[in-house]
């Protein structure tokens, strides 16, 4: 072989690997895929004579009344491997009878997962509602640039909250004991004021739990997909 051709052999072997190299950089984290700008979605909430009785079922005759607006979810970048879309949409009414607000949610979800463990997760959504006079767009932090009141529903606190059951666990010495019919030590484990926990934050990291909770919601699950 001469040895112009063997110097080109290696010159194209060594921008091969250089492209391969930037490639395997540039989408360390996941390929990109083109995401839609979203937009502002308007939700109505009219006045209806009506209370909601959360002990009992949701009343599906009675939300059917009600418009619906389909609000796309951003996709989650906080996950490797990202962009990642679970949960495509979800599906939000809602209504007043000037005493209470209610919304009702529905999205599509393949499992049920009303456990929280190590390394097991609890489905979870929640409403924020910005508290400055001029708002701004919400980030991918879960949020907006200043202070919200955020609505927080965990599907294990509900499971809590509505049927009493409780997980158990053994991961500290001072929470479980087999010969012990109720648990004792009741400080080790934090009883439930409501399936959904009112919070509030200015910024990101500052997520502080209101001290009184008067939100209240309750979820179930069927052919899969919840309704809130």
């Amino acid at each position: 072989m001469k040895k112009p051709a063997i110097i080109l052999i290696v010159l194209v072997s060594v921008i091969l690997f250089s492209l391969l190299v930037y490639y395997g950089f540039k989408y360390t984290r996941g390929v990109p895929v083109p995401i839609e700008e979203s937009k502002r979605v308007v939700l109505e909430a009219p006045f209806r004579d009506q209370e909601i009785d959360l002990a009992k079922r949701i009343e599906t005759e009675f939300w059917d009344t009600l418009s619906a607006q389909e609000i796309k979810l951003v996709y989650q970048i906080m996950v490797l491997p990202w962009p990642k879309s679970i949960t495509p949409a979800i599906r939000v009414k809602a209504f007043h009878n000037t005493k209470d607000i209610y919304f009702y949610l529905e999205w599509v979800d393949e499992t049920e997962d009303r456990i929280h463990g190590v390394n097991k997760f609890s489905d979870a959504c929640a409403i924020m509602f910005p508290l400055d006079e001029k708002t701004q767009t919400p980030t991918l932090m879960m949020g907006f640039l200043g202070r919200a009141d955020i609505w927080h529903w965990k599907a294990s606190q509900d499971r809590e909250y509505w049927l009493g059951q409780y997980t158990e666990t053994k991961a500290y010495a001072d929470y479980y004991y087999p010969f012990e019919e109720k648990e004792t030590l009741v400080v080790s484990r934090v009883i439930p004021k409501s399936a959904v926990n009112n919070l509030m934050a200015i910024r990101v990291g500052t997520v502080t739990p209101k001290e009184n909770q008067y939100v209240y919601g309750r979820g179930f699950f069927s052919a899969g997909h919840y309704i809130l």
